[in-house]
């Protein structure tokens, strides 16, 4: 059975084949100098140093020539072994094809690869591909050949169209690899040729190396950027890369057309009619491109555009969230965190609790209590008086239902239990749960949650009920109106609406608003201890330990031992609002240095930069206050972190060697004389300044990925214009091309019929013809003028 070329011939080799075929006269000319010149100069040199093959030299290569050619339809060509120490084979010679290996070849590959070798090189013979191959050739290494001696078709060998020779070139090596696998009769065979071809030993995984060629494809298809990639790579070679080879050969082996082929069910008929509705396919779609383009025109322009603004506004904020500090910044900054810890040394020193502090805490909540009982109209007389009055007005439905409950609940931390005695946001709306559920939210000492009911009376219920019923039904009625009065023509006015509904629910926002102010009341009642205890009982939880207390009783905490760590420090170390009040005002002292480090790094960097911005643009005119206001810029927070770290590191060292000096070398005293002096807000300072610098540093690489997504995508329309310009050009190209050598040709015809006519004149025009070719104004004309040449002085110019 023969394999016919139209039958396998790579779709991408078949239309290349087909554009060079659109120069007939250029490929004619091309054709009688190849076999004129080129192929003549490579017979005397095969023949006069290398070796033709035959039965009786090295038969065992030659001997698998015969089977190859009857498989592929063409006749035995000359087949010559020469010395080399290159690993290769190549065909020529498009009048009289010869095949040539080198020793390389025959020496390290295994004589059965040979075959394969053989196959592909006949593949090119089948194909007519030496005509072009040698075109190709001449074209990217000839010195001395036609094509550079002629000016006029010099000027338009550029490396354009040297590559599109060049991807041709690599398209016939598909075919001719099909062309081999179709006489291997399997892929395997193929596949080890070309490994053995490219060096590759038989500890090679066949399979492995087919699933790395699967693996490059899926890579190279994944996105554009990565597909130009590997055309930047491979577009100056000849020959597609061996796991390109590989994969087409693996993928080919798959089809239908290639076990059609084999089995002889695949005809040249079938496959005429496939090209035939594929270009039907490409016709009509270019039809629709063409009737869109306008349309598709103005998109990809808006596309171009909208890629440039989104550029702009992502290279914005990429210099907002990029630090542009330099040396001089990261110096003030370190200045200032030096002298920040030398105020905390010298004024803030140690942070101590002392008694008259605690006092003083203790005196301004009870003022307070009693103030505020004041102002609701109560008696506050006394302290015990206020207390007793608010807890009468501010009742809380919960307040007593842990007792007895087991629930683990006592009185001593009842008020820390009760999550509706927390000054929290979540305190509010556990009263709110308790008024209007009737439910009470508990969190015991080991953070276990309980929800107890409260003892409810009809009264309790209708008072719960009335302003949700209230609110329901006005709002039903206002949708009822609303249905009613709107139609297609007359719509309400959307503020009208809002204002209506705002108001229809007035009762549930009063009733709320009243457990807000009870909640609170209550709270009150509670901060001094009760009215048994006025002044020196457990009073409410501060708003850090309540908060804290809550996050401790998290499913992720409350089994770490932390619930219970506060309950202790609330109830035995009576640690409640008054005693957080008193560490609110040590750590006011101790902002103190925090805040001097702020202003300090802030106002000299304005201070600097502004001086920069001024030289920089002779004058105020043209500054970019962008990069002088000390706010809201990468800069200016990259200081601030390095200014409040290194203010953390020598308050660290400061509380550290005083520590380590009072104490005497006594490590519980070394603690308790540490956290003394560490300065708390400062710590506090460093960590914000971190998390932020870190939140901008996840923005900018977000940012930078935007950007090259962006690039990436303007760089994919550009190459796309590019592309387009480039075909404009090679079209044009071409068509120069095609009338230089028209009329180069027909300059010669000119020559050939006066030279066999013995007409002087037309050979005399021939001349004129191919001298304005080549560009050149010839130096006569005519008979006459040429007569006249030969008796002057001037030289003749050929």
């Amino acid at each position: 059975m023969v394999y016919q070329p139209e039958l396998y011939i790579h779709e991408l080799d078949r239309k290349a084949f087909a554009a060079l075929k659109a120069f007939p006269k250029f490929i004619k000319l091309w054709e009688v100098y190849n076999a004129n010149y080129n192929e003549k100069i490579a017979k005397i040199e095969l023949m006069s140093s290398g070796i033709r093959l035959s039965e009786n030299q090295m038969p065992e290569i030659y001997g698998q020539l015969g089977p190859i050619c009857e498989k592929l339809g063409i006749d035995i060509p000359d087949l010559y072994y020469v010395k080399s120490e290159e690993k290769n084979a190549y065909t020529g010679g498009s009048e009289t094809p010869y095949i040539v290996v080198t020793s390389e070849l025959v020496e390290k590959v295994p004589v059965e690869a040979i075959g394969s070798v053989l196959a592909h090189e006949c593949g090119h013979i089948a194909c007519k591909h030496s005509l072009y191959h040698s075109l190709a050739y001449q074209m990217i290494h000839g010195t001395d050949n036609l094509l550079q001696l002629i000016p006029g078709l010099r000027k338009y060998l550029t490396p354009t169209l040297v590559r599109a020779l060049l991807f041709w070139d690599r398209c016939s090596e598909l075919s001719a690899d099909r062309a081999a696998l179709l006489c291997d009769g399997s892929a395997d065979k193929t596949v080890d040729m070309l490994l053995d071809v490219h060096g590759y030993d038989k500890n090679i995984n066949r399979e492995e190396f087919i699933k790395q060629a699967l693996d490059l494809k899926e890579f190279v298809n994944d996105s554009a950027s990565n597909k130009i990639i590997e055309e930047m790579l491979i577009r100056d070679e000849s020959h597609p890369r061996m796991a390109t080879r590989i994969y087409e050969c693996y993928e080919w082996a798959k089809s239908d057309q290639y076990r059609g082929i084999l089995d002889g069910t695949y005809s040249v008929d079938q496959r005429r009619q496939e090209i035939e509705r594929t270009e039907t396919q490409e016709v009509i779609a270019a039809d629709v491109m063409l009737e869109n383009d306008n349309k598709a025109g103005a998109t990809e322009e808006a596309q171009a555009i909208d890629l440039d603004q989104e550029l702009a506004r992502v290279n914005k904020e990429l210099d907002r969230y990029t630090s542009h500090a330099d040396k001089a910044d990261y110096a003030i900054a370190v200045a200032s965190g030096i002298m920040a810890g030398i105020i905390d040394a010298v004024y803030v020193g140690e942070t101590s609790f002392a008694s008259n502090s605690i006092a003083l805490s203790h005196k301004q909540v009870n003022q307070f209590i009693q103030g505020y009982a004041e102002n609701r109209g109560l008696s506050s007389d006394r302290l015990k008086d206020a207390i007793s009055d608010l807890e009468e007005t501010f009742k809380v439905a919960q307040d007593n239902v842990w007792k007895g409950a087991g629930i683990g609940v006592s009185a001593k931390n009842h008020h820390l239990a009760d999550l509706a005695h927390h000054p929290t946001p979540l305190g509010l709306m556990s009263a709110i749960v308790v008024q209007f559920l009737r439910i009470g939210t508990f969190v015991n000492k080991d953070g276990e949650w309980h929800f107890k009911l409260v003892k409810t009376t009809s009264e309790d219920i209708i008072e719960m009920l009335a302003p949700a019923v209230l609110t329901g039904m006005l709002n039903w009625m206002i949708f009822i109106s609303e249905s009613e009065i709107e139609s297609e023509e007359q719509k309400i006015p959307e503020a009208i609406k809002k204002l209506a509904r705002a108001m229809a629910s007035y009762p549930m926002v009063i009733e709320v608003a009243k457990c807000a102010d009870n909640w609170f009341g209550h709270l009150v009642s509670d901060m001094g201890g009760s009215k048994n205890t006025a002044g020196g009982g457990m009073g409410i939880p501060g708003v850090f330990l309540s908060m804290l207390y809550e996050v401790a009783a998290l499913p992720v905490l409350k089994d770490s031992g932390l619930p219970l760590v506060l309950n202790n420090l609330y109830e035995k170390q009576k640690f409640d609002l008054r005693h957080e009040l008193t560490a609110y005002k040590a750590l006011g002292k101790q902002a103190i240095p925090v805040i001097f480090n702020e202003l300090y790094v802030r106002v000299v960097y304005f201070l600097s930069h502004l001086m920069m911005e001024i030289d920089l643009h002779k004058g105020i005119k043209g500054i970019d206050w962008n990069n002088v206001v000390p706010f809201n810029n990468r800069t200016i927070d990259r200081m601030m972190t390095v200014a409040s770290m290194t203010f953390t590191v020598a308050d660290t060292a400061d509380a550290a060697v005083h520590a380590a000096i009072e104490s005497g070398g006594n490590w519980v005293l070394f603690s308790g004389r540490f956290i003394t002096r560490f300065n708390y807000v400062g710590a506090g300072r460093a960590a914000v300044a971190v998390v932020k610098d870190i939140s901008s540093e996840r923005k900018e690489a977000q940012l930078i990925h935007e950007k090259l997504i962006l690039s990436q995508a303007k760089t994919v329309i550009v190459l796309q214009q590019l592309q387009e310009y480039k075909q404009q050009l090679e079209e044009r190209l071409s068509e120069y091309l095609a009338e230089d050598i028209t009329a180069f040709l027909e300059g010669f015809d000119y020559i050939s019929e006066g030279i066999d006519t013995e007409n002087s004149d037309l050979v005399i025009h021939g001349n004129v013809v191919i001298q304005r070719v080549l560009g050149r104004e010839p130096q006569f004309t005519n008979q006459e003028e040429f007569d006249d040449l030969m008796e002057s002085d001037i030289a003749l110019k050929l």
